[in-house]
């Protein structure tokens, strides 16, 4: 005989039943039977051993009893809902199962995480994962017993790894002579990316204070100002993975400076005038520009950003 429900009794004189904080929460969005309520989740493990074995020792293990914020619902319920009938049942009574739950749109599996992971669902919207048709157990498929399409982070040698086994444009970056050593563990993808939210601000200036959190030198302010620093992101300029090029750019540095700083008349004719003086004796020698103007940020002592 299966054993009687305590939590089940407890809760229906609590008046807890089918009801949660509001119908646009993740279970206020079904429609449970009238009869149903919560059962409790030692009702649940009983039958579902292996469940229980799979949480043991995680977060979300059945014995913390951990409740969806602002209800009694804890456990297994949160995300399966009322299991009485399903348990006085045998199993065949209802339950919000493996099917339900694998119909749920992307939306809907993160609802089911954020009910509980507020924080987290706060700033989920616009960031880089919403509408990519990643859900939460894509990625956490350790933390959730219905899987991800992601291998668990513990599978490899460093975070960035388990992001790259999705993101693979960025394998070949990360190979490159002038790159950000993420495969190496020195830096890893969460450095500058947040998985759930995106860049403080969409302007430049929320880019680029991702990369001054560790190119702090760069951020001035300078006497002397470079436009091309204080008006565009730093992409402008440097790939932010990996390059071919030295320091990250994006072209060699004569090609890459000389888009803004062309002037016309520049050619061998014209002794390779540049701001009224000659670069002949230096561009003809293969010489790169920030050989000279080194400070390409910025500078406090010269105007043309020359080391002096």
């Amino acid at each position: 005989m299966r054993r009687a429900l305590p939590l089940l009794v407890l809760l229906t004189a609590l008046g807890v039943g089918t009801a949660l904080a509001g119908s646009d929460s993740y279970l206020g969005s079904f429609t449970f039977p009238a009869d149903a309520a919560y059962a409790g989740s030692a009702s649940c493990v009983e039958c579902h051993e292996d469940a229980a074995a799979f949480y043991a020792g995680s977060p979300h293990a059945v014995d913390l009893g951990l409740a969806v914020p602002g209800t009694a619902v804890s456990g297994c319920e949160a995300c399966h809902g009322p299991g009485s009938l399903h348990v006085t049942g045998g199993g065949d009574g209802f339950i919000l199962g493996a099917a339900d739950l694998g119909a749920l749109d992307e939306d809907g599996k993160v609802a089911m995480c954020t009910q509980c992971h507020a924080t987290t669902g706060d700033h989920w919207t616009g960031g880089p994962h919403q509408g990519s048709g990643v859900g939460c157990a894509d990625c956490h498929a350790d933390q959730a017993h219905f899987g991800g399409t992601a291998l668990p982070a513990r599978e490899f040698r460093n975070p960035a790894e388990f992001c790259l086994q999705c993101h693979t444009d960025q394998v070949a970056d990360f190979r490159l002579p002038s790159r950000h050593r993420a495969l190496e563990g020195q830096v890893v993808c969460g450095d500058c990316h947040d998985a759930h939210g995106g860049f403080a601000e969409l302007d430049w200036n929320g880019q680029n204070s991702v990369c001054l959190r560790c190119h702090a030198e760069l951020a001035g302010p300078f006497v002397f100002e470079h436009d091309g620093t204080t008006g565009e992101d730093c992409t402008s300029c440097h790939r932010p993975h990996g390059s071919s090029h030295d320091k990250l750019l994006v072209q060699d540095g004569n090609t890459l400076c000389l888009q803004c700083h062309f002037e016309a008349g520049f050619s061998g004719d014209g002794g390779w005038t540049l701001g009224g003086t000659a670069h002949d004796g230096i561009l003809a020698n293969e010489a790169r520009c920030y050989d000279c103007h080194i400070d390409v940020h910025g500078s406090n002592v010269s105007p043309t950003f020359r080391n002096q």
